[in-house]
């Protein structure tokens, strides 16, 4: 599932990066009530959510489609059809349906950008979202921006320290080690790296990461001393969960 899914449930898009999504499957008796009522947005997001998680997809794009209906109707200052759309669009993307995903993101961030205004917090999640979506795609130069504006808005809000602003920042930073920027991803890595370990108590999923693709960067910049340390203690992680 792609991350951005997190927004499914509720309607509030927390973070483009991180999954605490709970592990709910839909049920005969949920489908059986909502057929039976006037159904709400969130009743309908819910039920897509739900769908999704019990891989019934078919089941999932049609609530999403009810749900968009609904929206539809919202007065022009609601951002749940935003909402919805980006949420069929991480749909779309999870089913590798990136042509139906894309105008769907844009649509999504621009009409939060006329609701929020350009630099809520939201918005910037919204961008990050996009970015990822180009990135997986391979459009570094159209993922870039989207990076460092969500970075600029969320490092000011936030704080560079904030989990979100540091798996964007890692993000952007994967996005350079791909495109053989080693000094501009060493960069970034360091950062994360510090921030990271000056947590009281880190994710060890999210440093494993860091150390794992900051070695690949050492390697590439022939530090091959420093690229060993970082593969020890990422090894020592793994070894440990």
């Amino acid at each position: 599932m792609n991350r951005a899914m997190s927004r499914l449930a509720g309607g509030q898009h927390r973070s483009t990066l991180r999954l605490d999504r709970r592990p709910l499957a839909i049920t005969a008796a949920l489908v059986w009530v909502l057929a039976c009522q006037t159904q709400t947005w969130e009743q309908y997001m819910e039920a897509a959510a739900f769908a999704y998680q019990d891989q019934d997809f078919e089941a999932a794009e049609q609530w999403f489609a009810a749900a968009e209906q609904l929206a539809l109707e919202f007065e022009p200052s609601d951002p749940r059809l935003a909402i919805t759309l980006g949420n069929l669009a991480d749909f779309y993307h999870a089913q590798a349906r990136d042509a139906e995903a894309e105008p769907l993101y844009e649509e999504a961030l621009t009409r939060l950008e006329r609701i929020d205004g350009p630099e809520s917090p939201r918005v910037a999640r919204f961008a990050a979202d996009l970015a990822v979506f180009y990135a997986v795609l391979d459009r570094p130069e159209e993922a870039e921006p989207l990076f460092q504006r969500a970075l600029g808005i969320l490092d000011w809000t936030l704080g560079p320290e904030h989990a979100d602003v540091l798996v964007i920042r890692t993000s952007l930073a994967g996005l350079y080690l791909r495109e053989g920027r080693y000094r501009d991803a060493e960069a970034l890595y360091r950062e994360v790296l510090a921030h990271t370990l000056d947590q009281t108590e880190p994710d060890q999923d999210q440093l494993l990461t860091v150390l794992q693709e900051y070695a690949v960067v050492f390697r590439g910049m022939d530090r091959h001393d420093d690229a060993v340390a970082l593969e020890v203690r990422a090894q020592a992680i793994r070894d440990a969960l």
